[in-house]
């Protein structure tokens, strides 16, 4: 079983669902991360875009999606999250 860190714990809360101790230390000790801890992964993206950070098998904390660079460029956001992307308007509007 994988090791799941206070500091983890409380950026889920915060992050992912505002949900009890138990059931965020639960989420956070799935199968999926740990495989992708067994498999050596430094990251493991959860469904809602935030990122699970594993470090020699521990998993220390939890990312916002906002964080990660392409969903960031995706969603056409500024460096800081704060720019809108320009509307491209067709022709025959």
């Amino acid at each position: 079983m994988i090791r799941v860190s206070a500091h983890a714990i409380e950026r889920y809360i915060e992050r992912v669902a505002a949900v009890t101790y138990e059931e965020a230390r639960a989420a956070l000790s799935s199968p999926v991360i740990e495989r992708g801890a067994e498999f050596g992964a430094h990251y493991v993206r959860l469904s809602g875009g935030q990122r699970v950070v594993i470090a020699d098998g521990v998993v220390v904390s939890v990312l916002p999606a906002s964080h990660y660079r392409r969903q960031v460029r995706r969603l056409g956001l500024s460096r800081y999250g704060c720019a809108k992307r320009p509307h491209i308007h067709d022709e025959g509007e």
